[in-house]
């Protein structure tokens, strides 16, 4: 991350940047800078655009901690795609982004529109905006998901303020036991049937080595980093993102105690048996997806699949012995294990497959998704607004495994 911050606040920013925005940024950790003072921007502008390039081009732990973390943050959204997540959560919340900025002609040139710019004015003037801004873009970019399917479907949420207070004070003692830091901030936001917490926290402290002149100094940064959580009432299933492995049980116990008051709600024995690639292995090399129920979907491409060799391990368990690979871009993964030893009803089971979806669109480029399938609890893609269509893609093409039998089980039990 201070490699994208350099190219932040590069020679252009610093020239350019609006120093009555600087002003109230850097005033926020006033009283923690080495050899530069907030009062020096009031100064002739050749000579505060001279102090503020000596303390941006510095090395970063120059800056005061609360500095470096906020200028990481506004990084995040100060491009192209960052400005349009911020336009979007502010028409969503009836935002008039800065009627001031308008001019009389749409195409003349202005600065103020950079999005770099606009990211240090709506952090500073409207936070609730940017803090829903940067949980929005964690949310597209979470292109893994490990899922948890609950004991029933149709379980609403009644989400308050006390509920989500008390999920973050949950969260926050568990990751300040793992990375060491205190900072945490959950967003919570309705998606139709679906509730979404963004949980954003400090990382581990990392160190690397700068350059200042010819002598070459060690730093430390403690990023942020956001986890995700995303619950579907319709169906009962909880999806998290960027969450360790080993800390997945305790968060989604988590979610379950606090926000659905039910705890123990996915600690059923197969909360994670969700994928199966038994059709396709029952099809063997000429298996195809069916698509032909959608009408937006062109088609999909088989580019990627893994064979594993199974024997008996440590206590009867299978084991991996062996794994075959096959990639073909043109969608023919599948159909080259014909050729090979790899014969899916003995030994042999598929592992993992890897497809490409294609959209019909107008556009220059077709829209196009890849999704890694690996059983029994991970799909991973890059979350678009094609993800409902890849969800049902999967389940109507039998490889989503069943769970209308959650109520019997409870029935039962």
């Amino acid at each position: 991350m201070a490699g994208n911050l350099k190219k932040f606040v590069n020679p252009r920013f610093i020239k350019t940047i609006d120093l009555a925005l600087m002003k109230p940024l850097l005033a926020r950790h006033e009283g923690k800078y080495k050899g530069f003072s907030v009062d020096l921007l009031d100064q002739e502008e050749d000579v505060a655009r001279e102090a503020l390039e000596k303390l941006l081009t510095g090395a970063e732990d120059s800056y005061p901690e609360g500095l470096r973390g906020d200028l990481h943050r506004i990084a995040e959204l100060g491009d192209a795609r960052g400005l349009e997540i911020i336009q979007a959560q502010a028409a969503r919340q009836g935002v008039d982004l800065f009627p001031d900025m308008k001019t009389g002609d749409e195409d003349a040139p202005n600065k103020a529109h950079d999005p770099k710019h606009i990211a240090v004015r709506v952090f500073l003037e409207h936070p609730d905006l940017f803090d829903a801004a940067a949980d929005h873009m964690a949310m597209l970019t979470a292109d893994r998901l490990h899922e948890y399917a609950g004991r029933e479907r149709g379980v609403a949420i009644d989400l308050t303020a006390e509920k989500v207070e008390a999920f973050r004070t949950a969260v926050a003692a568990r990751f300040r036991d793992a990375f060491l830091g205190d900072y945490c901030r959950v967003g919570d936001y309705d998606d139709d049937d679906e509730i979404n917490l963004v949980v954003s926290h400090g990382s581990m402290v990392s160190t690397m080595p700068v350059v200042e002149g010819q002598v070459e100094r060690v730093i430390s940064v403690r990023q942020i980093s956001h986890a995700v959580l995303r619950y579907s009432e319709n169906t009962g299933m909880l999806r998290l993102a960027r969450i360790r492995k080993a800390h997945q049980p305790e968060i989604a116990e988590l979610f379950a105690s606090i926000i659905l008051d039910r705890s123990g709600f996915f600690d059923g024995d197969d909360a994670q048996d969700l994928y199966t690639l038994r059709p396709v292995e029952l099809a063997g090399p000429g298996f195809a997806f069916d698509a032909a129920y959608d009408p937006l979907i062109d088609k999909v491409l088989i580019i990627e699949a893994a064979a594993d060799l199974m024997a008996p391990g440590k206590k009867g368990y299978p084991r991996v012995v062996r794994t075959l690979r096959s990639r073909d871009l043109g969608g023919d993964a599948l159909q080259h294990f014909g050729s090979t030893p790899v014969s899916f009803g003995g030994a042999w089971r598929l592992g993992e497959l890897v497809f490409r979806i294609l959209f019909k669109g107008d556009g220059k480029r077709q829209p196009q998704v890849t999704v890694k399938l690996r059983p029994p609890g991970v799909v991973q893609f890059r979350r678009t607004q094609h993800e409902a269509r890849v969800m049902k893609l999967i389940e109507r093409n039998g490889l989503m495994n069943d769970r209308d039998d959650f109520e019997v089980v409870d029935a039962a039990e």
